[in-house]
């Protein structure tokens, strides 16, 4: 069963987490709560021998605990195999809720909980995310490592690199200096991607908004409601009309 006490926080080990490096701004911020405060939540821990124990929730708490210079810290121990194993899954979940992770620990995160037997559904219902937006960000490990430092950087923005996975890594690194040096936009990075692959362009994304009342009064003559296919139609017309006109003035 798990128990509650005061541990020495010099006997806690820390493992290397999902998170790289902690963010100094909201590591301060923490420090100065707990300066005035206190720690109001225990950190969770499993005893690994004599009054030595394995930090697995409450990394931050540890770390502003020991710049503070706190001698002991709130701990909830564990004991049991299970526990261990479900607390790791907390641990993950909670600090991709919390903290601003950059998008290659946050793909590191959740290929670990995958690699734990959480299904993609469940780990995107945890977080509070699209589960393409889950599978996505776990193929951003297959890029060139140099990308992924890039990406982790924030140097190169992540919808730029999941384009570039469609490459080859050597292509990927060519390409991703190429987005760092001349600022490409993400539909520049795309269509640069799509020429190193040869492949021609055959349609383009134009977002759009209508007002919802203008909305409701488009469902009411589109083709069984689908205002989409409504105003793709109404396009292909103006194309066509135009492309009409054109031809027309040079006769």
């Amino acid at each position: 069963m798990p128990r509650f006490d005061h541990i020495n926080t010099e006997s806690i080990n820390v493992d290397k987490g999902i998170r790289q490096s902690l963010d100094e701004k909201t590591l301060d911020e923490l420090v100065a709560s707990i300066k005035e405060h206190g720690i109001l939540q225990p950190i969770v821990v499993e005893e690994i021998g004599e009054e030595r124990y394995k930090l697995h929730i409450g990394s931050r708490r540890t770390a502003a605990a020991r710049i503070l210079g706190l001698e002991k810290v709130p701990a909830i121990i564990l004991d049991d195999q299970l526990e261990v194993k479900k607390s790791s899954e907390i641990m993950l979940v909670e600090n991709l809720q919390r903290e601003d992770l950059d998008p290659m620990d946050e793909a590191e995160a959740y290929d670990n909980l995958r690699g734990m037997g959480v299904k993609v559904s469940e780990i995107a219902r945890s977080v509070g995310k699209e589960r393409t937006y889950v599978s996505h960000s776990m193929r951003l490990l297959k890029l060139h490592p140099k990308v992924r430092e890039a990406v982790k950087q924030h140097t190169i923005p992540r919808e730029h690199a999941l384009a570039l996975l469609r490459l080859e890594p050597g292509q990927q690194l060519e390409l991703a200096r190429e987005v760092m040096e001349k600022g490409l936009t993400t539909p520049e990075t795309r269509d640069k991607v799509r020429e190193l692959l040869g492949k021609e362009l055959k349609w383009r994304l134009v977002p759009i908004r209508i007002e919802p009342a203008v909305y409701e009064k488009l469902m009411l003559i589109a083709p069984d409601g689908d205002v989409a296919k409504l105003l793709k139609k109404a396009i292909d017309e103006l194309a066509s009309e135009m492309n009409s006109s054109t031809m027309e003035s040079f006769i």
